[in-house]
């Protein structure tokens, strides 16, 4: 063999090989991040009625719930953050709204009955997260000039909203909205949003989700008293105290969270959650304020799976995002380093050998 033809060899093996390094350097890290434009709604349901303290009629009722999140993101504070932090950065507004009735929609600004017509729990978030890993990024500029920090608040009224160094909101920690790219079988911190605060979130395993590979975490979040801001009263008679008109209690809550991920693309697939809340005085239980299992529904994880489009937008779809992650991150440099060095290889045989027929 001529030597053009080792010079072929010699080129095409470090061109894979430069494939490989590109593919796997440089290519995996642009695609491997969260999109800033994202937007994307769950919906979970509990499978059994969840007992639930509901204001309007002040008794422990039996309700079929619905809980509805919407995540959207913000691509101009995420590109401003980013360039301030000098990091790349995702900014997503999230609400979570928690009602018996499933198509359950905010009144209008000028119903005269608005607060009435209130869901049973409402929760609207802002958060900064690493666009790679997932995790909360601390953001908290001055609001008279920039209102683009990381807050919550359980109403819609601007004012009410919490922003880092509030005593009932220190900021966003932990993992919020997903699991880094490339999750790994170990125990991560995950945020609660009702305690405001990160608990440790265990791995137990791997499963299939409609024929797709997802990790199991599980967070046990112990009972806490639920910060307030201002001290919570009830009248006495709820608690037995009928000569009281008002007591100071306090909010207990505890929840077991259960997590399906898919680890290539750190996407919660499925989500599940066992919460207990009560009402209690003198460290004692009084009232049920929920107690509820409550988990994506069949549609969510589906559509989390498979994709589909909701409101003219592509949702979801993660096994095919993660093939394709898997390809460029493991695949491609691969066997582009194999076929490099398999290259490479014979190169230097063939170039090698008439030496050694001279030499003979």
């Amino acid at each position: 063999m001529g030597n053009r033809s080792r010079i072929v060899l010699l080129a095409l093996g470090i061109f894979f090989v430069g494939v490989a390094v590109m593919a796997r350097f440089y290519a995996y890290p642009t695609l491997a991040v969260a999109p800033p434009d994202q937007v994307a709604h769950t919906t979970s349901r509990t499978t059994q009625d969840g007992t639930v303290f509901v204001v309007a009629t002040q008794r422990e009722t039996r309700l079929p719930l619905t809980s509805t999140r919407t995540v959207r993101g913000d691509v101009v504070a995420a590109e401003k953050i980013s360039k301030a932090l000098d990091r790349k950065v995702v900014v997503f507004d999230t609400a979570v709204v928690t009602d018996d009735d499933p198509a359950y929609e905010f009144p209008s600004e000028d119903d005269a009955k608005r607060d009435e017509k209130a869901p049973l729990s409402f929760v609207q978030e802002r958060v900064v997260l690493d666009a790679h890993t997932g995790e909360a990024v601390r953001w908290d500029p001055d609001p008279s000039k920039d209102n683009s920090g990381e807050y919550i608040t359980t109403t819609l009224k601007p004012e009410d909203r919490k922003r880092p160094g509030d005593p009932v909101f220190k900021g966003h920690e932990g993992l919020v909205l997903k699991f880094p790219f490339g999750t790994q079988k170990k125990t991560y911190t995950f945020w609660d949003s009702t305690l405001r605060k990160a608990f440790p979130i265990e791995f137990k395993g791997e499963t299939e989700l409609l024929g797709l590979k997802v990790y199991k975490f599980v967070q046990e979040v112990p009972k806490s008293e639920v910060p307030q801001v201002t001290p919570l009263k009830v009248p006495g008679a709820l608690i037995d105290l009928k000569g009281r008109p008002s007591v100071e209690v306090q909010r207990s809550y505890q929840n077991t969270r259960t997590l399906w991920i898919e680890p290539v693309t750190g996407a919660i697939i499925k989500g599940e959650e066992k919460q207990i809340a009560t009402i209690d005085y003198q460290g004692e239980a009084k009232i049920t304020a929920t107690d509820a299992t409550i988990g994506y529904d069949e549609a969510t994880v589906k559509k989390n799976v498979e994709g589909a489009q909701v409101d003219g937008r592509a949702e979801g779809g993660y096994q095919e995002k993660a093939s394709q992650l898997n390809l460029i991150g493991y695949w491609v440099p691969l066997l582009s380093l194999i076929l490099g060095l398999v290259l490479l290889a014979a190169a230097g045989f063939l170039w090698r050998r008439p030496k050694a027929r001279r030499a003979a």
